[in-house]
């Protein structure tokens, strides 16, 4: 046996059997399921609370207008440019100019649609984009916030807080019950 084939077979018998173990613990090892039964430890309740209304914010498009826009422009450009004292900048290309206002949160853009050359050279691309205007928000329904009845139970060094159903039951169950 050469003096140096020795560590090697070491070295690749260790990295065999680490790889084996590796493989074998993770396709059998999977998370415990959720606890369903164990020793009362704590009861908790929360009451119930008053609805709360749900709102939905409304808007409405305006100062639309079709922007075309050519891939070649695009290439180099990941967002409008702030100009010094100007409030708009302008992106664009071969197939015309869009005015943009950097950082307003009301743009909206609605649909792309491709056309142009297919000779390889260029490609265009024209979309739609809206401003868009808050009108206001609507009531859409209520969020309700029922009262919730729970235990903690433990069962070994698990534990979780279980939901009852309802608050006759809940009164029922001591503390240090098996359920």
């Amino acid at each position: 046996m050469h003096p140096t084939a020795r560590p090697v077979t070491i070295t690749a018998t260790a990295v065999t059997a680490a790889i084996l173990l590796t493989a074998c613990t993770s396709s059998t090892t999977q998370p415990p399921k959720p606890l369903e039964h164990g020793t009362v430890k704590k009861k908790h309740h929360d009451a119930a609370r008053p609805a709360t209304p749900i709102y939905k914010d409304r808007y409405r498009e305006t100062n639309c207008r079709t922007v075309t826009t050519n891939a070649m422009t695009l290439t180099g450009i990941s967002r409008p440019t702030t100009g010094g004292t100007g409030s708009r900048s302008t992106t664009g290309g071969t197939g015309g100019a869009s005015k943009v206002k950097p950082n307003s949160p009301n743009k909206l853009d609605k649909g792309s649609t491709s056309g142009g050359t297919t000779g390889g050279k260029s490609k265009n691309s024209t979309r739609r984009v809206c401003d868009r205007k808050h009108l206001g928000r609507v009531q859409t329904g209520w969020q309700q916030h029922p009262a919730v009845w729970k235990v903690l139970i433990v069962k070994g060094d698990r534990s979780r807080w279980k939901q009852i159903a309802t608050e006759a039951k809940w009164r029922k169950i001591k503390v240090g019950d098996r359920i």
